[in-house]
């Protein structure tokens, strides 16, 4: 997801050519006035992933859309120009830059302080600059857990997978919720955990492979977290035929309009809307920079999608699930280690 720095893609040409001729009207360590009035958003993949990059970029749209702002985006940049597109766009009259991918953050922080320019960041709690830099955190481990749930109640084969494209701290935390929840449920089928690679967050070929080695053991539900592995994920379960239904669990995206073939149980949605807007008037406020901002099931950042596939009963089960977790009465853990997720499973 937004932690990829290897193997990271070239900045398409018109991109920069758009970002070049925005202009140079503002000087470097030019100040900014207080009010957003132009929002821009930076990604490294494009924004029809049905993921990370698609969530963020209609978020922002909408966010901008709200606050009476202008939107510019460019995506597909990969890590190899972000120093160039941040700089273009804070010279480019931006007043508000979502820098989204956490292997933007070092940069979109110099950037921010060098150009007054409020940037958002992601997953360093300590990153705060008042006026001008803050963070986005998940607690996406309370909607995998309510995913958890579903998987118990829905395997057939008393066998689930657990597949992540990457290590990385954020599918560590949503197995090990997603693990906690099943067991809830279920404390004796069988979960199967596997990574595509250390870096595969973009490996669909990977993902499919993995993805067919699981449903070869007998895995019935599958939640797998990707990016563009996420269609290789897709593509596997479609094309299964062990003799009984296989349902994919996905994440941050709503990958049902390309659901074809009816496999698409769910997904732990990641909602950034309601927090770009309140980044906006917190800047508008000023008081940006003096706090971070997290998705949790609380402020619907995170969520359970609802889809058709979903019995009434068991959504109302999981629905008294997550009443509890916003109670406290279920604290669901977070992990950030495989051998952490490890013990969950057990």
């Amino acid at each position: 997801m937004h932690k990829r720095l290897l193997g990271a893609k070239v900045l398409a040409a018109v991109a920069v050519l758009a970002l070049v001729g925005a202009g140079t009207a503002y000087g470097t360590g030019a100040f900014r006035s207080a009010k957003v009035t132009k929002v821009a958003f930076a990604s490294p993949a494009k924004q029809s992933d049905y993921g990370w990059n698609q969530q963020g970029y209609n978020a922002a749209k909408a966010a901008a859309s709200a606050s009476g702002a202008s939107f510019q985006a460019v995506t597909n940049i990969g890590y190899d120009k972000t120093d160039v597109v941040l700089r273009q766009l804070a010279q480019g009259g931006a007043k508000f830059i979502i820098a989204h991918a956490s292997g933007y953050d070092t940069v979109a922080t110099r950037i921010a302080r060098q150009y007054k320019v409020p940037v958002m960041t992601y997953d360093v709690a300590t990153n705060l600059t008042k006026g001008l830099v803050s963070y986005i955190t998940t607690s996406s481990q309370q909607a995998a857990y309510l995913a958890g749930v579903l998987a118990a109640r829905t395997t057939k084969t008393h066998k689930v997978g657990i597949i992540i494209s990457a290590s990385d701290s954020n599918w560590y935390k949503m197995s090990g919720g997603f693990a906690a929840g099943f067991r809830s449920v279920d404390k004796s089928s069988k979960i199967f955990f596997a990574t595509v690679s250390p870096t595969g967050y973009d490996d669909a070929a990977g993902g499919k492979r993995v993805a067919n080695s699981v449903i070869a053991q007998g895995a019935d539900v599958i939640f797998a977290m990707g990016d563009n592995a996420s269609f290789g994920y897709l593509q596997a379960i479609e094309t299964a035929k062990p003799g009984h239904k296989v349902w994919f669990i996905g994440d941050i995206g709503n990958m049902t309009p390309i659901d074809k073939k009816h496999v698409f149980l769910s997904s732990v949605l990641w909602d950034f809307t309601a927090t770009y807007k309140q980044a906006i008037k917190d800047i508008n406020a000023g008081t940006y920079g003096t706090h971070g901002y997290d998705l949790n099931l609380k402020n619907n950042g995170v969520a359970l999608l609802h889809t058709r596939y979903i019995p009434a009963k068991v959504w109302g089960q999981i629905t008294a699930a997550r009443a509890k977790i916003l109670s406290g009465a279920i604290k669901v853990p977070a992990a950030s280690k495989a051998g952490e997720v490890n013990k969950l499973i057990k």
